[in-house]
């Protein structure tokens, strides 16, 4: 008979990043079994004193072995009309000593279609293609 450790009285940062390594090797774990991807494990809205969310994506591998994104798919079809190669797809600048990764193209937005995530925290942020273009010819990431 086995039993269940006492539940924290509050999670801290270290207990979350644990958390999140074993969710996502079980996950990976269930995948496989099924011939399946994962990607995903990303910690959001944390609350130390009560929960977290975190979220998984899974699918059918492509022949690269990386899972279908329409966000990236979309971002290829459109980067030449925003100035950008298709490759742009994930790549990173620096603006104001902070390092941005470019994860969308959204056309709804005319003056500020390009979607980039701080690195540092992965919160989202928009930018001009005319300024996106030249922190990627400025960059050396």
């Amino acid at each position: 008979m086995s039993s269940k450790p006492p539940p924290p009285r509050n999670l801290t940062p270290g207990l979350c990043d644990r958390l999140r390594r074993d969710m996502m090797k079980a996950c990976l774990n269930v995948a496989e079994t099924h011939g399946l991807i994962i990607e995903g494990g990303e910690i959001s809205d944390i609350n130390l004193r009560h929960g977290f969310d975190i979220s998984f994506r899974v699918g059918i591998p492509m022949e690269d072995g990386a899972i279908y994104s329409p966000d990236k798919a979309m971002f290829e079809v459109l980067a030449p009309h925003f100035g950008l190669e298709p490759s742009d797809y994930g790549r990173t600048f620096r603006t104001r000593d902070e390092l941005f990764r470019i994860v969308a193209i959204n056309p709804n937005r005319p003056k500020y279609p390009i979607s980039a995530e701080r690195v540092a925290d992965g919160r989202g942020f928009k930018f001009h293609p005319d300024n996106v273009v030249m922190y990627l010819q400025n960059s050396n990431t």
